[in-house]
């Protein structure tokens, strides 16, 4: 039930049927094979606090969350960054990776300053589970931080915002065929993912009145680069990859990540808020 603590997971089952979107790209669910997982049948106590990440930062957890489906997240700590997904969002990371960036890649990014990226990632996770959202959200980590490169000031926090490509996920993307006969759902990038750009504005301006509301500090103001939507914190960017030189010595001719001079959409693929 809501409000329970985090439970160890072989106390708790999910309803047969309505696992949703399990976040292991392979084999079973972390519910389902129970080693090192706790696993929070309700979004209080938070099962993704910052502080409690840092205290245990490769302790597996995850969280069942009820809205028109159940929804299971779960927390990566990997290559600096924080990371809160569903099983569909892992899917679309290794697409992503498997397509060269190419297909749309839009992002809502948040700018807050490093001291208060916390506090911000608290706030949003909850917002990100409160709202369903699906794929996945991120923040900077806590030893990443001192690093975190001038040019991606403004871009501490990203919310993803999947937008289905026909030719990219004609087949429904990189796990079908591979994924065990049965569980393709939990798997397949089909444009009914896609949410509408009032969800997302929605989204955006409730993310900047509980950041306002909790004092958190924007980053100098939005991101150099992306589209400005009219607060202080919250901007959009599709990072799909261009044709450009790369950072090699030899600066080679390839797709490479959009610089910010490039702008908010680079790529100039449909704008998922127009």
């Amino acid at each position: 039930p809501a409000g329970t603590a985090v439970l160890p997971a072989a106390g708790f089952a999910a309803p047969s049927g309505t696992a949703g979107d399990r976040s292991q790209a392979e084999g079973p669910s972390s519910a389902e094979s129970g080693v090192g997982l706790e696993l929070a049948a309700g979004p209080d106590p938070h099962p993704f606090g910052w502080e409690d990440v840092e205290r245990e930062p490769k302790a597996h957890k995850c969280c069942l969350a009820r809205a028109f489906r159940t929804t299971e997240y779960e927390l990566l700590h990997t290559g600096g960054f924080l990371r809160l997904c569903t099983e569909r969002g892992r899917v679309y990371w290794l697409a992503q990776n498997e397509l060269d960036h190419r297909p749309p890649d839009w992002k809502l990014h948040f700018s807050v300053a490093p001291p208060d990226v916390p506090r911000a990632w608290d706030l949003l996770t909850r917002l990100f589970i409160e709202c369903a959202c699906d794929f996945g959200m991120k923040a900077v980590a806590g030893e990443a931080l001192p690093d975190w490169p001038a040019r991606q000031r403004g871009r501490e926090l990203t919310v993803y915002i999947f937008q289905h490509d026909r030719v990219a996920y004609r087949d429904g993307g990189p796990m079908m065929g591979l994924c065990p006969s049965g569980s393709e759902h939990h798997f397949w990038l089909g444009p009914e993912f896609e949410r509408g750009s009032e969800f997302w504005l929605d989204f955006a301006r409730r993310a900047e009145a509980v950041l306002s509301d909790a004092g958190v500090e924007s980053h100098g103001g939005v991101a150099e680069g992306d589209l400005a939507l009219g607060g202080r914190y919250a901007s959009l960017r599709n990072e799909a990859f261009v044709v450009g030189r790369d950072d090699s010595p030899e600066q080679q001719w390839g797709y490479v990540y959009p610089p910010n001079e490039a702008g908010w959409n680079a790529a100039r693929h449909p704008c998922p808020l127009a």
